[in-house]
């Protein structure tokens, strides 16, 4: 597994800061999600036609950037060095919740379909760029996902998918007792394995692990390592507590 960027302590995420971003394959595996549109970049064709399946805790769909700042910084945006598009993550700028209206912005004509299994957190697509190409048959219930995602994804008359997982889907809040997770592992490898049968329709996997919604690093790496075993990728390092400090090893 390419590391791309990485941080050897690990701070916070929040809106805008990445600690970590690595690839393997089609598999893109960051903290912070928002490097998700740069991930999906590198591996679209734009001679093709996409579907995109999120599944996510919160819909991710703030569409706050300009036309003039898409076109200010198309290139960064769009480019393959990381860097480039990391100097524009900030809290006005690219950040953990707009990148996928930024996207879709980016490529008007190459999404077609969106697909989401959200807990209806944030904005949905009413009004949104993204209204479009979305509907209420295609906000799905968290129960429908394992039995289902093969089906919409391999039965679709669409050949190309982005699929975009942030394991604080996997999580609740309880207010000032922080998060805990309320599906199991059973669920978990349900949802791996139906995604498996799909695979090759599937032009790139981006998962954030956001650690703040998952009650630290450690659970949001407990889950993640699930992902690995059923999926079939490996992790470059490995997440440890040392001396009070989240650390990559």
């Amino acid at each position: 597994m390419e590391t791309i960027y990485k941080n050897e302590i690990l701070g916070e995420s929040g809106c805008c800061n990445v600690n970590f971003l690595v690839h393997d394959n089609k598999f893109y595996v960051m903290d912070n999600h928002l490097c998700a549109s740069w991930c999906w970049e590198q591996k679209i064709n734009p001679a093709y036609q996409y579907g995109i399946f999120h599944i996510d805790r919160h819909y991710d769909l703030l569409n706050n950037l300009s036309d003039a700042y898409l076109r200010t910084n198309h290139d960064r945006l769009t480019g393959i060095n990381f860097d480039d598009f990391n100097s524009l993550a900030n809290a006005t700028g690219i950040r953990y919740d707009n990148y996928i209206d930024t996207f879709y912005r980016l490529h008007p004509e190459l999404l077609t379909v969106a697909y989401y299994c959200t807990h209806h957190d944030g904005s949905d697509w009413h009004n949104m760029s993204l209204e479009s190409i979305s509907s209420d048959a295609t906000d799905v219930k968290i129960y429908d996902l394992v039995d289902n995602v093969d089906y919409w994804i391999g039965g679709s008359d669409i050949e190309h998918w982005i699929l975009n997982i942030d394991l604080d889907f996997f999580f609740q809040g309880q207010g000032e007792e922080g998060h805990y997770r309320f599906l199991t592992t059973h669920y978990v490898k349900r949802l791996c394995r139906a995604i498996k049968k799909v695979l090759d329709k599937i032009d790139v996997i981006s998962i954030a692990l956001s650690p703040e919604f998952c009650n630290g690093w450690g659970s949001s790496f407990d889950v993640l390592h699930i992902f690995e075993d059923e999926l079939g990728f490996k992790m470059p390092f490995k997440y440890s507590k040392i001396e009070g400090r989240d650390v990559l090893v």
